[in-house]
């Protein structure tokens, strides 16, 4: 079997570095992309590397980063234009293989294996990615090229910002040893208490647990652990255009409890998340709608229809549906909607179904014309103006 050739391209600062693209002026500062800090709830998108020196950093509410770093600049977050980078990035590198992954808006898997004789060596091949994606965009990226995945990317974020790592098969255990062992996919902050609590401290310490024990202690997730110790993984670069799923969620500054509110937000959520599929030309016969209780407590419900969705009406009929039963009578923090099981956008079949539905195309049509041309201020449902 040949051995696989794997990069993995991280992004360094994603949002925070375009905005200092766009901003020279905001270069050298601390930065922060995310909701306002002086909302509660709110969280920091990206910190630029400048604010992280403060100890901001990702998924940390908004005013605790302001308590740490008064003096740093706080922007709203630009989605499209992040979004409209990444499809930069993205075209350079399907240059290079079609086995591109985009992993999240930040980050990408590329199959490099067998390309030699079109591009030379992988390691120049994938330094001329990281150099071509600064040359043309402006930004950087830390690059991990490895026989893997995983190793792919424990490479690249090995020595973050503008990092370039390579791991081969021989110095796998070389890189892989000296981790601690929440560094592995699969350990989180309880299991990591737990192993250190019985003095395993570093991946090497695992590599004499064998398989069944590591399954009984870790049930399923002891299976992939008992690989990734010994730098093993077989999951498959998924070519971009098989996309698994997409959703859009939104957690509230104080807690929602009435019906008619929450009505206007699952229709509010219906729009943006129908606006995406339209823009990126897909549709989904699976649709999961996610609620957070103040407690935290989660819960999830899905539903699939022999009618794919990726219509507002659609959409905002079906989740209406799930959410309803689950609160009535309770207050909520977060609302989250999600279409699965997607394929290629037929809307002209979908509104076959129904007339009104042929209706709601000619308005989704209309509304992301206008807000092409216009911008996406320029027109909303008046349910949702405040």
């Amino acid at each position: 079997m040949m051995n696989r050739i794997i990069i993995h391209i991280d992004m360094d600062a994603f949002f925070t570095s375009i905005e200092q693209l766009d901003n020279p002026e905001l270069r050298g500062k601390p930065v922060v992309v995310g909701g306002n800090p002086f909302v509660s709830r709110t969280v920091v998108s990206s910190a630029s590397y400048e604010a992280r020196k403060y100890g901001i950093h990702s998924a940390m509410p908004m005013r605790q980063a302001f308590r740490l770093c008064p003096s740093a600049i706080f922007i709203r977050p630009r989605f499209k234009r992040y979004e409209h980078i990444t499809r930069q990035i993205f075209s350079i590198l399907t240059n290079y293989s079609p086995l591109v992954e985009l992993a999240s808006i930040d980050e990408a898997y590329i199959d490099l294996t067998g390309t030699e004789k079109l591009f030379g060596e992988p390691i120049d091949t994938a330094m001329g990615m990281k150099q071509r994606i600064y040359d043309e965009i402006g930004l950087v990226a830390s690059v991990g090229l490895a026989p893997n995945k995983f190793l792919a990317k424990m490479a690249s974020e090995s020595e973050k910002p503008d990092g370039f790592v390579v791991i081969k098969q021989e110095n796998i255990r070389e890189f892989l040893d000296p981790l601690p062992i929440e560094a592995l996919w699969g350990i989180g902050p309880k299991s990591a208490e737990h192993l250190r609590h019985i003095g395993i401290h570093k991946v090497e310490s695992l590599l004499p647990f064998d398989f069944d024990t590591l399954k009984a202690m870790f049930g399923k997730a002891g299976e992939m652990l008992y690989n990734l110790v010994r730098g093993i993984d077989d999951t498959p670069v998924e070519p971009y255009s098989r996309r698994k799923s997409i959703s859009i969620e939104r957690t509230f500054s104080q807690d929602l409890n009435r019906w008619e509110t929450i009505r206007k937000t699952i229709l509010a959520l219906s729009d943006k998340l129908a606006e995406r599929m339209a823009r990126e030309k897909i549709i989904g016969r699976t649709i999961t709608v996610r609620v957070r209780y103040p407690d935290f407590t989660t819960i999830t419900r899905s539903k699939t229809s022999t009618i794919p969705a990726g219509l507002p009406r659609k959409i905002y009929s079906e989740a209406s549906k799930l959410i309803h039963p689950e609160v009535v009578g309770k207050k909520i923090r977060l609302l989250g909607i999600g279409l699965s099981n997607l394929s290629p956008a037929n809307r002209k079949m979908a509104s076959l179904f129904d007339n009104e539905y042929a209706r709601d195309e000619k308005l989704l049509d209309a509304i992301l014309e206008i807000k092409n041309k216009f911008g996406s201020d320029k027109i909303f449902r008046a349910s949702n103006k405040k």
